[in-house]
């Protein structure tokens, strides 16, 4: 009896991140941060991403890009700490709770405040779950099948069939451009292939295509 391979499923960090990076995000999937004393377990961020606010692609063109709205840029740079769920929408322990300090950690190993503001910008964001000054802006994202009204309304809360919509609508409407991707992962081309089978259908039939194979 001959055994059928399993076919390869989506990772829900990986779609998050191909969300991220066509919108202009240079981000890194699950960014471990490590505690500086020797057997205390770390904690790791499942997207840690950065986007700058002048960010444009195809600028020279007749049909420049347009990223998603929820990364409208305000002059600053985005610093984004994404939490991704295959359920409802949620922000775990590590992120909410101030005595933990992975906050603090996290701000230090990015770099992009001087040490001595670390603590402020932690702190904001533990109050607050948003940071804002001159030169940045840090949000937490939780990412997730459903949404959760009891999250504040400062996390920025994002559907997988959301972001899967865009997915969709960026590959199609700049399809020629995008097949040029050799150098893209497996998830990358997948996605476009996706798309690519989906092209007459639907951004939804392409969403549900992608959810029944997705997992965490």
């Amino acid at each position: 009896m001959t055994n059928r391979r399993r076919r390869p499923m989506f990772r829900t960090e990986q779609v998050a991140y191909w969300f991220f990076r066509l919108n202009g995000c240079m981000n890194i999937v699950n960014f471990l941060v490590h505690h500086e004393r020797r057997g205390r377990e770390g904690t790791d961020v499942d997207i840690l991403a950065v986007r700058f606010p002048h960010r444009q692609e195809l600028a020279m063109s007749d049909e420049p890009m347009q990223d998603h709205p929820v990364f409208d840029s305000d002059g600053k740079t985005d610093l984004i700490i994404a939490e991704v769920k295959t359920g409802q929408c949620r922000l775990n322990g590590p992120w909410i709770d101030p005595d933990k300090q992975n906050m603090h950690r996290v701000l230090y190993a990015v770099g992009a405040f001087p040490e001595d503001r670390v603590p402020a910008v932690a702190e904001s964001l533990y109050e607050c779950q948003f940071y804002t000054d001159d030169h940045f802006r840090v949000r937490l994202f939780a990412l997730g099948r459903e949404k959760d009204p009891d999250l504040s309304p400062l996390v920025v809360q994002l559907t997988w069939e959301d972001m899967l919509t865009f997915i969709y609508q960026r590959l199609k409407k700049y399809h020629s451009t995008k097949s040029q991707h050799r150098q893209w992962d497996w998830c990358g081309k997948r996605l476009y292939s996706k798309m690519r089978k989906h092209y007459r259908s639907s951004a939804e039939d392409f969403a549900q295509d992608v959810l029944a194979q997705m997992e965490g």
